[in-house]
């Protein structure tokens, strides 16, 4: 037998084994594809009497609010800014194309030049007149058609001045100055486009202070009271934030509530304007509760080994990770089941989609 041939079983054998090791290598060059953070509704354990807390939608903003415009209406030259520049109290926002108004300006002007000139002709003619009615060279006619033509010449005079101070104003019209030291929040328009007259162009954030304003039903409005303390929480950030109701409208807006304003008390400069955010009102005396716990109803899941919930902890920016934790119930209340086992006061447990949760998963929490 010849050297260097190899028998057609071994040619075989390597095959199959090539084959299987690119496979092998293949699977493992395959990329991990990260679990998307399932979102989850939760609410908080609380004492029967105490669950008397509501909170209430609304959108952080700053304590002023400037929205900036033109006083007349025409052609956009210049925007000086753009969304989330700072800028100065008296710096330049914008420009009106003033061609027009330079020519009103001067056409004012000129007017009121002529009328100072007829004014001074008028006086002097007047002067003569009267020289020469007291000397009897002329009529009383002509004295009075003197004094009337200098006055009708101070009145053109005057129109005048009036029309050239009024063009001069429109000049100042047709640019935008900051009001105050801020942040730009909006620009509405850009350059070349005709705006109308009070219509917005730029939004400004100034201030150190935040507010937040929530709809509020009418069956809670009479228990709010300006100065009541309230909290704060933000989706995007973590814990709350102590506030208090600084203003209450009285009347019902378009969506049927009543705005309620809370301002924050010692705002986090990560809180932005136009997040959104959740206010918490508390109607309880606020005094310590020795009812007992309520868990509401769809917290509770139920198997074989008995009664559970998904405890929600370690919050973070909005997530958490739930971990499942039997408990044992008692009577169902208004509020929910009374807890006899196995939760604390203000513990925070998932209520929707209990079957799908997992020991440890991390979930991204949605107020309930």
């Amino acid at each position: 037998m010849k050297r260097g041939i190899m028998p057609k079983r071994n040619f075989e054998a390597a095959g199959v084994f090539l084959a299987a090791m690119s496979l092998w290598v293949g699977c493992g060059d395959e990329p991990q594809i990260a679990e998307p953070i399932r979102p989850v509704k939760y609410a908080e354990v609380r004492p029967a009497s105490a669950v008397q807390s509501q909170r209430f939608a609304g959108t952080a903003k700053a304590g002023i609010e400037a929205k900036l415009s033109f006083r007349t209406g025409g052609l956009i030259e210049s925007i000086s800014v753009k969304v989330g520049d700072q800028v100065k109290a008296g710096q330049r926002i914008a420009a009106l194309d003033n061609r027009d108004a330079i020519l009103a300006h001067q056409r004012a002007k000129a007017t009121l030049e002529n009328a100072q000139v007829q004014k001074a002709n008028a006086q002097s003619r007047l002067i003569r007149v009267r020289q020469l009615y007291q000397a009897n060279n002329v009529s009383l006619t002509e004295y009075e058609q003197a004094k009337n033509g200098f006055a009708s010449a101070t009145s053109s005079y005057e129109s005048a001045q009036k029309s050239l101070d009024l063009q001069e104003r429109q000049l100042g019209y047709n640019e935008i100055y900051a009001p105050v030291a801020g942040i730009v929040t909006a620009v509405h328009n850009e350059v070349n486009e005709v705006i109308q007259a009070g219509a917005p162009l730029v939004e400004l954030s100034a201030g150190e202070d935040i507010e937040m304003e929530v709809g509020v039903p009418e069956g809670y409005i009479a228990q709010i009271q300006t100065g009541q303390p309230v909290r704060v929480r933000f989706s995007a950030l973590p814990g709350d934030f102590a506030a208090q109701v600084r203003e209450i409208a009285y009347a019902l807006d378009a969506s049927s509530t009543y705005p309620v304003i809370v301002q924050l008390d010692a705002p986090s400069p990560a809180i932005r304007p136009g997040m959104a955010g959740e206010v918490e009102f508390r109607f309880g005396t606020g005094e310590p509760s020795e009812d007992p716990l309520v868990v509401p109803v769809k917290a509770v899941g139920e198997d074989a080994n008995g009664q559970y919930v998904f405890v929600i902890d370690e919050i973070d920016k909005g997530l958490g990770t739930v971990h499942r934790r039997p408990i044992r119930i008692g009577k169902l209340l208004a509020d929910g089941f009374v807890v006899e086992e196995g939760l604390a006061d203000r513990e925070l447990v998932a209520t929707a989609g209990l079957r799908s949760l997992l020991n440890g998963m991390q979930v991204r929490l949605l107020q309930e």
